[in-house]
């Protein structure tokens, strides 16, 4: 995980510098990647991450995630901000958030928790998912990262290739 000696002696001069009166620090252009026995399993960047030891936090600002599937493939998380917690490796992440699986599939909420454990993404918000001839509304939702598989929990409203299925009269289909 992300440490921080608590000794100045230890830190480099520049960071000991930018420390600010709350014990916070910030750095730009922040990147950190978790690794499970010699393997990649996501990396997050961020334009600013400001550190604070007190909360074992880092906040960070205009958040990127790549999550790395033991297939090859790849999940994307994107939003505006988002926190780490630096002794569990969860993450939330808020604003504008945005979630890809390849080209195929985009989901959209305002927030998103990760739970490091459980290689779980999960939020109560309405969410908003389209891709290949589907579109789908519904309140929260469970990704399981490594099975990727999608559980929308409750108000489901799905359109498939144009054709509206639940939640809404039918238009115009015989």
């Amino acid at each position: 995980g992300l440490k921080v000696r608590p000794s100045k002696n230890i830190l480099p001069a520049v960071v000991t510098k930018a420390a600010s009166s709350d014990g916070s620090i910030s750095l730009n252009n922040f990147e950190y990647r978790d690794v499970k026995e010699g393997t990649a399993r996501w990396t997050v960047w961020a334009t600013t991450a400001t550190y604070f030891e007190d909360r074992q936090e880092t906040v960070l600002d205009q958040v990127k995630t790549i999550f790395f599937l033991k297939n090859g493939g790849q999940v994307l998380l994107t939003g505006d901000t988002g926190v780490l917690h630096n002794d569990t490796q969860n993450m939330e992440i808020s604003g504008n958030v945005k979630v890809s699986y390849g080209e195929r599939y985009r989901l959209s909420t305002e927030r998103l928790l990760y739970d490091r454990d459980k290689e779980l993404i999960h939020t109560g918000l309405p969410i908003l998912l389209e891709g290949e001839g589907i579109i789908l509304k519904g309140q929260g939702m469970r990704l399981e990262i490594e099975k990727r598989t999608l559980s929308v929990l409750s108000n489901i409203e799905t359109t498939l290739d144009g054709i509206v299925s639940f939640g809404r009269q039918q238009q115009g289909v015989s």
